[in-house]
């Protein structure tokens, strides 16, 4: 028996280790005609998505592809966003930044100077609907018609952002590219009304295939307006339910709340394993009565 749990320990080490290998080989890829080519290169080899693929999901992945993001009002029945909201506000969060903080409850108590705030690990694995969400068609299929084949559900987080005194925008809330895998494509849910007061998500439309500003760091606004345009930036606001599908490569930011929070849901789909998710299995997909594809959710869920 230990023998046994000394090999699952070696070989769970070993994938681990190949994560984080992958991962900061990728980050240092700043030539966007490489990085295609070897996104290419992976997807050839992953498994096909089954099926036709619907025209709205066609439509959706080609405003991917060409603006780097598609947004959506329908994509999530309203009355499991109001599930997931109710459930997150009663969830305690922490400041990311400032972890020595300590958990709160709700971001009327949040410690002074707060932003943002994540939720545990469990907290998101734990929330209602979330897996119903993460494969929903017209998200999967969308996400696969883009990036080439099935993709893998890597990480799910939810959050909280904060008016803070201070106003000035930190960390995410300045410009930037994700690096998290080689090609990859991130989901985002209010589960809040958003407008202008309540730090709505910033997008510079067709960023994502621009090889410009390709070192890894936080960029002002005016390096990213001079380099793309300022009419090219897109603010999304509207409803709680409110979705989009967007290549984070591209430059994004979250503005600074200023007077009303924003609770927001977040997933990425990547064509590999990636460091952010847990390092094995956390969900029998069976106990919650769901049957869903296990290559798409290995990173979370057992298989049966």
């Amino acid at each position: 028996m230990l023998k046994k749990i000394a090999t699952a320990a070696k070989i769970a080490t070993t994938l681990s280790d190949a994560r984080h290998r992958r991962f900061w080989m990728q980050r240092n890829v700043t030539s966007l005609a490489r990085r295609q080519a070897m996104a290419s290169s992976i997807s050839a080899q992953l498994p096909r998505l089954d099926g036709p693929l619907p025209p709205e999901a066609a439509a959706r992945a080609a405003l991917v592809e060409r603006d780097g993001l598609a947004m959506a009002t329908d994509l999530v029945p309203a009355s499991w966003v109001g599930e997931m909201r109710d459930y997150f506000v009663g969830q305690p969060c922490a400041d990311p930044y400032r972890p020595k903080l300590g958990t709160f409850v709700g971001p009327q108590n949040a410690p002074p100077g707060t932003h943002v705030a994540y939720f545990g690990a469990q907290s998101v694995v734990n929330s209602p609907r979330a897996l119903e969400i993460v494969n929903l068609p017209g998200i999967v299929q969308t996400v696969g018609a883009v990036l080439g084949g099935k993709p893998t559900i890597s990480y799910m987080a939810a959050l909280w952002t904060i008016p803070a005194h201070d106003g000035m925008a930190q960390h995410a809330e300045k410009f930037h590219r994700d690096v998290d895998d080689i090609d990859f494509i991130k989901f985002f849910m209010y589960m809040t009304d958003v407008d202008e007061e309540s730090g709505p998500h910033v997008y510079i439309k067709g960023s994502h295939n621009k090889d410009r500003l390709t070192r890894i760091r936080r960029y002002e606004d005016d390096e990213v307006y001079d380099s793309f345009g300022r009419e090219n930036e897109v603010r999304f606001t509207g409803p709680a339910g409110t979705s989009i599908l967007e290549k984070t490569y591209g430059f994004h930011r979250g503005y600074p709340a200023r007077s009303k929070p924003r609770l927001m849901f977040a997933v990425l789909y990547s064509l590999r394993e990636t460091i952010y998710g847990p390092k094995s299995p956390v969900i029998d997909p069976r106990s919650r009565g769901l049957a869903i594809d296990p290559f798409i959710n290995r990173i979370y869920c057992r298989a049966g």
